[in-house]
C-alpha cells in the first residue's frame, strides 16, 4: 500500500511539473522595439511570468526526486549502497533522468 501512495505522490508533482512547463512555454516573454527621443532604438519585454513556472516546474521535480530517494533510502537518505555496478547503475539513472 505504502508504494501505491509513493507512485501517487510522484505522479502528482510530475504532472504538476509538466502543467508547469506547458505554462511557461505558453507565457514566454515577447518584446517589442521602442524608439527614444534620440530616435535610438531599444527593446522593451513584457513581465517574465515564465522564469517563475520554470522554476516551480523544477523545484516540484526536485521535490519528486526528494521522495523517491526518501522512500527507497538511495544515495543520501539511507544507507549507501555498496560499490558495485548496482551503486553505478542508481548514479547513472539519478543523473539520466535530469
Amino acid at each position: 500500500m505504502a508504494s501505491a501512495i509513493i507512485i501517487g505522490v510522484v505522479l502528482v508533482l510530475d504532472v504538476l511539473a509538466f502543467v508547469l512547463a506547458i505554462g511557461a512555454e505558453k507565457r514566454r516573454s515577447t518584446a517589442y522595439v521602442n524608439v527614444n527621443a534620440a530616435a535610438q532604438p531599444y527593446c522593451v519585454y513584457g513581465s517574465d511570468a515564465a522564469t517563475a513556472y520554470g522554476v516551480g516546474a523544477m523545484l516540484l521535480l526536485l521535490a519528486s526526486q526528494v521522495v523517491i530517494m526518501v522512500a527507497t533510502k538511495c544515495f543520501c537518505c539511507g544507507r549507501a549502497l555498496s560499490p558495485g555496478r548496482w551503486r553505478a547503475l542508481a548514479g547513472f539513472c539519478f543523473i539520466a533522468c535530469w
